[in-house]
Parts: structure tokens; C-alpha cells; sequence
């Protein structure tokens, strides 16, 4: 979920220019906010060998 997170705010921030890039508009906190979360939560990897363990523990 973070990555789509990341990828939409991303892609709002380009249509909007270079005003995406300014404080002026909600855009720019939207990226910062998306990029914290997929922080926050562990990359993928982490999370993908952490699923894969809990999967193979059950087997």
C-alpha cells in the first residue's frame, strides 16, 4: 500500500510542475507523508521474508 502511496503522489506532484514541489500546495506534504510510511512499515523485502517465514513456519 505504501508504494502506491509513494507512486500517486509522485505522479500528482509531476502534473502539478513545479508547483508540486513548493509548500504552497498539499502535494508536496502528500509525498513526504507516502515516503515516511513506506519507511515506517519496512521495505518490501522485509516484509515479503517476513510473510514467507510466518507461511513456512506453518508448512
Amino acid at each position: 500500500a505504501s508504494d502506491v502511496a509513494v507512486y500517486a503522489s509522485l505522479e500528482a506532484m509531476q502534473i502539478m510542475g513545479g508547483y508540486g514541489y513548493t509548500r504552497d500546495l498539499i502535494v508536496e506534504k502528500l509525498v513526504r507523508d507516502a515516503k515516511l510510511t513506506q519507511i515506517y512499515e519496512g521495505t518490501n523485502e522485509i516484509n515479503k521474508l517476513t510473510i514467507s517465514d510466518k507461511i513456512i513456519s506453518r508448512a
